[in-house]
């Protein structure tokens, strides 16, 4: 199944999208990020741009659920780093 995003403009599949816990042991066994970093991202998802970016999506299993269960999109996770990271150079 895949599904054509007007932000982003690319064709996105479910395997681009993963549970953040998977996300988080994938990027420390790849050694791209640590699980507090990650979290840290995560815990500030609506300033930082990354839940906009649809980078991040958030589901409550069911509307009475305090807390929401956190998916990352991976192709926008990293085009939310590189352009962090451009934003950061040219400063």
């Amino acid at each position: 199944m895949t599904a054509t995003t007007p932000q982003a403009g690319a064709t996105l599949d479910l395997s681009d999208i993963t549970p953040f816990a998977e996300f988080c042991r994938e990027c420390e066994k790849r050694k791209l990020a640590t699980r507090a970093q990650l979290q840290w991202w995560m815990r500030y998802r609506r300033q930082n741009g990354l839940l906009s970016s649809g980078a991040v999506v958030e589901r409550k299993v069911n509307p009475s659920a305090k807390k929401a269960m956190l998916f990352v999109v991976r192709p926008r996770f990293v085009a939310w780093l590189a352009a962090s990271s451009e934003t950061l150079a040219a400063a």
